[in-house]
């Protein structure tokens, strides 16, 4: 590496932290245990619009805050940006051959930086931990990889379990798009539901050409074999359109849909079949408890957020891998020993229940009732 590239990388370096967000202190000392955070926080050097980085980076620290506070080892993270470059992130490596005590890896918030920071740090033998990640092969690129957030095969397998073992439904229907990634959401229910003993009755397709009269003409004809309605959507605009064109279809019975419905705006004046919609999600919040309240009031003092979604992918995750490399005394082999025999962990936001998948197979299950959603429970695989 030339003096040139390196000058280059520690003047990134000194930029950077100095346009971090005030908030914990998590320096490095000689007798820390070390985190690298390896984030997206800029494009190759040009400003985000949006904030999703900044606000898991801070969730993050915030575990490790409350992490020093009450233990004896203290964890210390070097933090930097990869530029959403792979190149980058190779130049990053070289200078964390100097970082003493380092155990593990936390990044990215993107599918691709994802795949480029295991690529490169593989061969370090230390946990790389993926906070957001939905990607359906991020843990077979290393044995070394834990992905906290479940994957979205995962999260249709779920919903297909609780149809059919919570549920005891035996008859299904799906209407999914080609869009996104709705289709993988539906072929894993579909899966799941038919290895469970059930059977998909009805499935049909749509997009923002589908003639709606004669969908739901069909589904109406086909009712009668079906005992519940399984809808995943691509994105929140699928929602909008699915909200408004099947305003006529009439089906009092279960409907189930994925975490996008709850993200969309559609609930301010639900289609009658919505009324009492199931959805699974990731995350869920009881912001009434006081436990919380006051972490939201610390949070937002420190940083500046809301102790709220993006943050917690960041917090769980890293509380997470805190709560078990200290509990193995900071022993990396220890620790992936645990791990692959099977760690259930409760999250700010849900669960995180890895196995030696080494994916999160747990996921809350909400339902709208009452004008609002609600925990209904968490299921896991």
């Amino acid at each position: 590496m030339t003096w040139l590239r390196m000058s280059k990388l520690f003047l990134i370096s000194i930029l950077f932290i100095s346009f971090l967000p005030t908030g914990v202190l998590t320096a490095q000392s000689e007798n820390s245990q070390n985190i690298a955070v390896l984030l997206p926080l800029t494009d190759k050097g040009k400003p985000y619009l949006e904030r999703r980085s900044y606000q898991v980076l801070e969730g993050i620290k915030y575990a490790v805050h409350l992490h020093n506070k009450k233990s004896e080892t203290k964890i210390g993270l070097f933090i930097r940006d990869t530029q959403s470059d792979s190149s980058m992130i190779v130049l990053i490596k070289e200078e964390m051959k100097n970082v003493k005590n380092l155990i593990g890896v936390i990044g990215s918030t993107t599918t691709k930086d994802s795949r480029d920071i295991i690529a490169v740090f593989s061969d370090m033998n230390i946990p790389i931990i993926s906070p957001t990640a939905t990607d359906e092969t991020i843990p077979s690129l290393s044995p070394m990889v834990i992905q906290a957030n479940p994957t979205f095969s995962t999260r249709g397998k779920i919903m297909a379990s609780f149809a059919k073992n919570f549920h005891g439904l035996t008859n299904m229907a799906v209407i999914y798009t080609k869009d996104g990634y709705s289709s993988l959401l539906a072929q894993s229910f579909q899966e799941e539901f038919e290895k469970l003993g059930g059977k998909i009755t009805f499935s049909a397709t749509f997009n923002k050409d589908t003639k709606f009269e004669t969908l739901i003409e069909e589904f109406a004809e086909a009712s009668d074999e079906i005992e519940g309605l399984y809808l995943p959507v691509g994105d929140v605009k699928q929602c909008n359109l699915l909200n408004e064109r099947l305003r006529d279809l009439t089906f009092g019975r279960n409907v189930y849909g994925n975490q996008d419905w709850l993200l969309s705006d559609v609930f301010g004046d639900p289609a009658p079949f919505l009324s009492t919609i199931y959805v699974d999600s990731d995350y869920y919040l009881d912001m009434t408890q006081p436990a919380y309240q006051a972490q939201n009031k610390e949070f937002y003092e420190l940083t500046g957020y809301l102790f709220d979604r993006n943050a917690l992918y960041g917090f769980d995750a890293t509380a997470m891998f805190l709560k078990y490399m200290e509990k193995n005394n900071f022993d990396i082999p220890a620790f992936t020993g645990e791990v692959n025999n099977g760690i259930d962990f409760d999250g700010v936001k849900g669960k995180i229940v890895i196995d030696s998948a080494r994916s999160n197979h747990s996921l809350n299950i909400l339902q709208y009732t009452f004008g609002k959603f609600n925990l209904f429970l968490n299921l896991k695989l």
